[in-house]
């Protein structure tokens, strides 16, 4: 029998230590910011798309393709335009020479200038407005590159903003995962976690029908399959054997169990 909380482990909620899969649609995005980043100059790409269609884990893993790039990434954009200049400065090895704004971005440009850096930001529709034009003088210096995550909902706004719609920009989105794909997912994690034969249980129909619970979103979809397990994990030490197996009430189970359908 399967460990089955080993295998709800797989498909938790979390970025950091598991093996990144790559989506179509994040595969699209990589294969578009590498072309931005060949043939263009500096300039600010935003990464756009639903929440939980996976700009984070993007974001995360851009030092596993772009290893020629110093990778310099914010998780959360709450801070000051003074506390964001002198993180940059001092990830150099760098002392800050003074506090005043215009002379810390002057020093900053100055360090940067005649690197590959990209500093990629997520949540950016949370940023303040000063961040916000912060940010866009930072781009028209030509020292660094910006990736700014955000939902794709939100971004409208942000992008209808002057400081951005009159300056070079480009907007890479990321989509949802696609009906086969979501099944190949499904059945490469479980092979790459050793349940083998396991995958075969997840038929077309179930597949189907996960897919038409998540909609193609890539987080709802791990959240998805991380209750079933766990729920499976319960009904083998309760020896409900019925359970432990991915049948139809099961998956209608776990998705209200993860907030997907109402009860």
């Amino acid at each position: 029998m399967a460990d089955f909380k080993k295998i709800a482990k797989i498909f938790e909620d979390r970025i950091e230590h598991v093996d990144y899969y790559e989506t179509r649609a994040h595969l699209r995005a990589k294969n578009e910011l590498l072309d931005i980043l060949e043939g263009e100059t500096k300039q600010l790409i935003f990464l756009i798309g639903e929440p939980g269609c996976g700009k984070s884990i993007f974001l995360y893993n851009l030092p596993k393709f772009l290893d020629s790039y110093h990778i310099i990434r914010f998780n959360t954009p709450f801070f000051e335009p003074v506390d964001f200049i002198k993180n940059l400065i001092t990830r150099t090895g760098a002392q800050v020479h003074n506090y005043s704004l215009e002379e810390l971005i002057s020093q900053a440009v100055e360090l940067y200038k005649d690197t590959d850096t990209i500093v990629a930001i997520d949540e950016a529709q949370l940023l303040s407005k000063e961040m916000v034009e912060l940010l866009r003088i930072l781009a028209d210096s030509k020292a660094f590159w910006f990736i700014m995550a955000m939902h794709k909902h939100e971004s409208a706004k942000i992008l209808q903003e002057p400081q951005f719609s009159s300056r070079p920009h480009r907007i890479i989105e990321i989509g949802r995962l696609e009906m086969d794909e979501a099944r190949e997912y499904m059945a490469k994690e479980l092979l790459k976690a050793g349940a083998y034969g396991l995958e075969q249980e997840f038929s077309k129909k179930r597949a189907k029908q996960i897919y038409g619970l998540t909609k193609g979103n890539f987080r709802d979809t791990k959240k998805l399959l991380n209750r079933m397990f766990l729920l499976m994990d319960a009904a083998l030490k309760l020896g409900k054997e019925e359970y432990t197996k991915p049948i139809s009430c099961l998956v209608t189970m776990a998705a209200i169990d993860g907030g997907l359908l109402d009860s």
